[in-house]
């Protein structure tokens, strides 16, 4: 009997610990484990950083711009919808690391230069995917994304601009940015 019982407890704590492993997957990342290990090899790098979510955004425009055309079945409708989703999580993390830089003083201005000229291609973009009552919502919640995305970057290039200039001591320094 106590041997039942020990398996019924080795048995639950394995179901436990699987359990777990499987909620630290998170299904709702719009981040490949790739990308992942890209953005965390480059903590200490904000710049890099930042170009990073860039090159993310990019790719994830590239596959709505791909997917677009007249005739979508419900597969492919579904699969705009998923990117559109992606893109704005995507640029909901780039403004999270934004505001966490800004925070701690460092200096992105580099980075926010292309940033800004980025950010003001992408409503463009994301209306080349056209409309569709499938992912209407999604196509909205995207281009308010992209909206509030472009506002920040240029506003932080401001801000980043009188900040350096009053600072000139922490020029080029790295803050603590997001880990």
């Amino acid at each position: 009997m106590p041997r039942r019982i020990a398996c019924f407890l080795l048995l639950l704590l394995a179901a436990g610990f699987a359990c777990r492993l499987h909620a630290q997957e998170d299904p709702n990342d719009p981040l490949t484990e790739d990308e992942i290990q890209q953005i965390r090899d480059n903590k200490t790098n904000p710049n890099e950083r930042v170009k990073l979510y860039i090159k993310f955004i990019d790719e994830r425009l590239d596959a709505i711009k791909g997917l677009s055309g007249k005739g979508k079945s419900e597969t492919e409708k579904a699969e705009v919808r998923a990117k559109l989703e992606e893109f704005t999580r995507l640029c909901d993390e780039l403004q999270d690391n934004l505001d966490t830089y800004d925070s701690a003083h460092a200096d992105i201005r580099k980075a926010l230069k292309d940033l800004v000229a980025e950010t003001a291609k992408w409503p463009q973009a994301l209306n080349a995917a056209g409309t569709d009552p499938s992912f209407d919502f999604s196509h909205k919640t995207a281009l308010e994304a992209a909206r509030s995305a472009t506002d920040e970057a240029r506003q932080m290039s401001i801000s980043q601009d009188v900040y350096f200039d009053v600072h000139k001591k922490q020029r080029n320094g790295n803050g603590n940015g997001p880990s």
